[in-house]
C-alpha cells in the first residue's frame, strides 16, 4: 500500500498537469502521457487516489477472452517465453493482454510471484485506460504505439511505484490484437535505465506480429523480403501477400507503411511496386527453388531480395483440394485432414468414415501401433467438426502417474488434499466441455477411475474431487490405444461395460511399413521439418530415400519425425545422405516386428508354405502387404471382392497387386 502523503502528492500533481497546464516531465512520449492524463481524469473519471489492486475478470470471463483469440496466443506463446528468458534475471513479469487490456497470459519470477500477483500482476487483470488510466497496456492500446510509463507516470496511485514497457500488437487490418508488457515492481528512478527493456519489448512484439501476420495471409502468395539475401530464412524485413492475379491481399505493418504506400498513391499489384509482373516472380522462384529473388523497387530502383512461399492451399494433395467444401454432415475435411497424408487406400478409408461420423454422438476408438499419429488423427476429426472452435483436450493416461491421473481427469476444489492449488483446478474433462477429449492409452487408465469415468459418460456431468456440486458437461470424446482391449476386459484389466461405452466407431490406424503412401508421408516430414528450421530448400539424396522406403520404422511416423529432424539439424549442405540420419537407424540392431505383425505371419505360414520359386525379390514393405492379402485372401475363401474391401482397395487396384506381388490362389497353382 502507497503512504498517504505518497498519495497525496501524486493526486497534486495530476490536478497540476490536468487543470493548470503543468509540464508532466521532459521526455520523449511527454505530450502522449499528458494527454493520456487527461483522458484519465476527464473522459473516464479513473480516481488517481485509488491505492486498490486492479479489477479481475472471473474464470468463466477470462476463458471467453482466450478463446476469442486462441490462434493468436499459440503463436505468441514462443516470443512471450523468450522475453521471459531474457527479462526474468532482472526480475520482471511479461504479460500478453487482449485488445481490451485483459492479461490472457502472463510469466513472472517464482521469487517474486506472490508479490506481483498481490499487486495485480496475474492472468485476468484488466489494464484498460477506462479503468486503470494511464499505464503501459492502456495507453499504447488507446494510440497504437509502444510506450514506457515510468513510476510516476501512472495515473492512479497504485501503480506509481512500477515501470511498464508496452508495445501493441497489430493484425494486418491495422486493428490492436493484443499488447505485450514486461513490468518489475522495484526499479530505479531514472527512466533511462528502462530503454532497453523498452526496445526489447518493442522487437519481440514485432516479431509476434509478424508471425501472426504470416499465419493469416498463409493461403495467398507471400513474398519475404529483405536487403540481405543470406538472412531472408532468418530475418524478415517486409511480408507481402498477393493473390493468383498478383493483387496485394496484405502484408505485416512495415510493408503496408515503407511498400505498400508509395508517393502519392498505394500500391495494389507486384507490377505497381517492382520491375516484374507476378508472372514473372512466380517463374523465377520455378526456376530457382528455394533460393532468393533480386528484385527492385519501381520508384526508386533500389535493391532488395525475396524468397517466395507457396500458399497453404496449393501444399495439399489434389484429394485434399476437392475436397475443401462441408459433406452433409457439416465436416471441412480439408480443415481437418488437409494437412495429413491420405493417399494410403486404408488411410482414406478411416478419413471418408471419420467425416461421417465426427459430428454425430458416436464415441470413437483408435487403434495403431505407437506412433501411427493417432493424436494427429484425433485432432483432425475435432478440426473437421462443427466443434473445431472449441477446445482439444488431450491426456496420455500412460504418461501420468496413477495419484495424479485423478486430479488431472476429474479436477478438484481448493483444499480438496495436500499440495493442492489455493482455487483449486478445472480438470481436463471440464476444460473440454462442448470440444473433444482425447484419451490416449485408455488401456493403462486405472480400474477404479474407469468406473468413475463411465459415469461421467452416463450422466453428462462431473464431480471434481473435494466438491459437493457436479458439474454439467458436454463431452464427445476419442481414445487411442495400442492394446488389445478385448484382452484385456478378459483378464479383468479393463471394465467390459466402459469397452463398449467407448467402442462406438474403431479406426485402425495402419503402421507407416505397411501404408502405400510412405513416400508422400516421407516427403511431408522433411517439409515439415526443414520448414521449422528455415532450410527449405534441403533436399534427400536418392539412395537416402530409398533406405528410408526401405526401413521397417517400428516407432512409425514418430519415430520418421524425430530421425528427420536430426538429420536436418546436423546436415550442413542441402543434401541429406543416410550418414545424417541417428548412427542407430539402419546399421543398428533390427527391432523386433510388433507382436501383432508377428502374429500375422505365423497366420499367413500355412499359405506360405508351398514355395515359389519364380518369386522376385521385394522389398520389406511389399513382403509385408503380400503376407497380409495372403492372411486376408486366406480368411475369406480367396474371394477377391471382400478382401479388397476388407483392405480399402479397389478391385482393380486387388488385382494389379496381385499380379505384382505374384500371389496366386492355390488352385490355380502349377503341380
Amino acid at each position: 500500500m502507497r503512504r498517504q502523503g505518497e498519495i497525496a502528492r501524486h493526486v497534486e500533481r495530476v490536478v497540476e498537469v490536468v487543470e493548470r497546464g503543468v509540464c508532466l516531465q521532459r521526455n520523449p512520449g511527454q505530450d502522449r502521457l499528458t494527454r493520456s492524463w487527461q483522458r484519465s481524469l476527464s473522459k473516464y473519471q479513473v480516481d488517481p487516489s485509488l491505492a486498490t489492486t486492479p479489477q479481475v475478470v472471473t474464470a468463466m470471463e477470462l476463458r471467453e477472452h482466450r478463446d476469442r483469440m486462441d490462434a493468436f496466443m499459440r503463436i505468441a506463446r514462443e516470443g512471450l517465453d523468450r522475453l521471459h528468458q531474457q527479462l526474468r534475471p532482472s526480475s520482471y513479469c511479461v504479460l500478453l493482454t487482449d485488445a481490451t487490456g485483459v492479461t490472457v497470459d502472463f510469466r513472472t519470477v517464482p521469487e517474486q510471484d506472490k508479490e506481483f500477483r498481490a499487486q495485480g500482476f496475474r492472468n485476468g487483470t484488466r489494464w484498460s485506460e477506462m479503468e486503470e488510466g494511464t499505464c503501459g497496456v492502456g495507453t499504447s492500446l488507446v494510440d497504437g504505439q509502444p510506450i514506457l510509463v515510468h513510476r510516476g507516470e501512472h495515473f492512479r496511485s497504485h501503480n506509481i511505484g512500477f515501470t511498464c514497457s508496452s508495445a501493441p500488437i497489430l493484425g494486418i487490418d491495422d486493428q490492436p490484437l493484443a499488447v505485450l508488457d514486461a513490468s518489475a515492481l522495484y526499479s530505479p528512478e531514472g527512466r533511462d535505465s528502462q530503454m532497453l527493456v523498452f526496445q526489447m519489448v518493442i522487437e519481440k512484439a514485432r516479431l509476434i506480429e509478424d508471425a501472426f501476420a504470416f499465419h493469416s495471409l498463409r493461403q495467398h502468395w507471400i513474398l519475404q523480403l529483405g536487403c540481405t539475401p543470406e538472412l531472408l530464412n532468418v530475418q524478415t524485413d517486409y511480408l507481402l501477400a498477393f493473390d493468383d492475379a498478383g493483387l496485394f491481399v496484405g502484408g505485416n505493418r512495415k510493408a503496408r507503411k515503407e511498400l505498400m504506400q508509395r508517393p502519392g498513391r498505394t500500391a495494389q499489384c507486384v507490377s505497381d511496386l517492382f520491375e516484374c509482373s507476378a508472372t514473372d516472380l512466380l517463374a523465377a522462384a520455378h526456376a530457382r527453388p528455394g533460393q532468393a529473388i533480386p528484385l527492385r523497387l519501381l520508384d526508386s530502383g533500389e535493391r532488395i531480395f525475396a524468397l517466395l512461399r507457396v500458399p497453404d492451399a496449393r501444399r495439399q494433395t489434389p484429394t485434399t483440394q476437392s475436397s475443401g467444401v462441408s459433406d452433409t454432415n457439416g465436416c471441412n475435411e480439408a480443415r481437418g485432414f488437409g494437412h495429413l497424408a491420405t493417399e494410403d487406400a486404408r488411410v482414406r478409408t478411416n478419413v471418408d468414415r471419420a467425416l461421417k461420423v465426427a459430428n454425430r454422438d458416436i464415441p470413437i476408438m483408435l487403434m495403431g501401433e505407437t506412433g501411427t499419429g493417432k493424436e494427429a488423427f484425433a485432432k483432425a476429426i475435432h478440426d473437421c467438426s462443427s466443434r473445431y472452435k472449441q477446445p482439444f483436450v488431450a491426456l496420455n493416461c500412460a504418461a501420468i502417474p496413477e495419484s495424479l491421473i485423478e486430479s488431472e481427469l476429474f479436477g478438484y476444489r481448493d483444499g480438496a488434499f495436500t499440495g493442492a492449488r489455493s482455487k483449486g483446478a478445472r480438470g481436463k474433462i471440464i476444460q473440454s466441455d462442448g470440444g473433444t477429449l482425447f484419451l490416449d492409452e485408455i488401456g493403462d487408465m486405472p480400474l477404479v477411475l474407469q468406473s468413475r469415468l463411465l459415469r461421467v459418460l452416463a450422466e453428462g456431468e462431473v464431480l471434481p474431487l473435494g466438491a459437493e456440486e457436479p458439474i454439467p458437461v458436454k463431452l464427445h470424446i476419442v481414445c487411442a490405444t495400442h492394446q488389445n482391449l478385448p484382452t484385456l476386459v478378459e483378464e479383468g484389466r479393463f471394465r467390459e461395460d466402459l469397452y463398449y461405452r467407448l467402442n462406438g466407431a474403431v479406426f485402425i490406424l495402419p503402421p507407416l511399413r505397411e501404408r502405400d503412401d510412405i513416400g508422400v508421408v516421407i516427403d511431408r516430414v522433411l517439409v515439415e521439418e526443414a520448414r521449422a528450421m528455415g532450410r527449405e530448400a534441403i533436399r534427400l539424396a536418392p539412395e537416402t530415400r530409398d533406405a528410408l522406403l526401405r526401413h521397417g520404422w517400428p516407432g512409425n511416423i514418430r519415430q520418421l519425425r524425430y530421425a528427420m529432424r536430426y538429420a536436418c539439424a546436423i546436415c550442413e549442405s542441402n543434401l541429406l545422405h543416410t550418414a545424417h540420419f541417428p548412427p542407430d537407424l539402419f546399421i543398428g540392431p533390427r527391432i523386433a516386428a510388433p507382436r501383432a505383425l508377428r502374429e500375422e505371419v505365423s497366420r499367413a505360414a500355412p499359405v506360405l508354405a508351398a514355395p515359389e520359386p519364380d518369386l522376385p525379390p521385394l522389398k520389406e514393405k511389399d513382403l509385408v502387404l503380400r503376407r497380409r492379402m495372403l492372411e486376408v485372401l486366406s480368411r475369406n475363401q480367396w474371394q477377391v471382392t471382400v478382401s479388397a474391401k476388407e483392405l480399402g482397395l479397389s478391385r482393380a487396384t486387388f488385382y494389379r497387386k496381385l499380379s505384382r506381388l505374384n500371389i496366386v490362389a492355390p488352385n490355380r497353382r502349377e503341380g
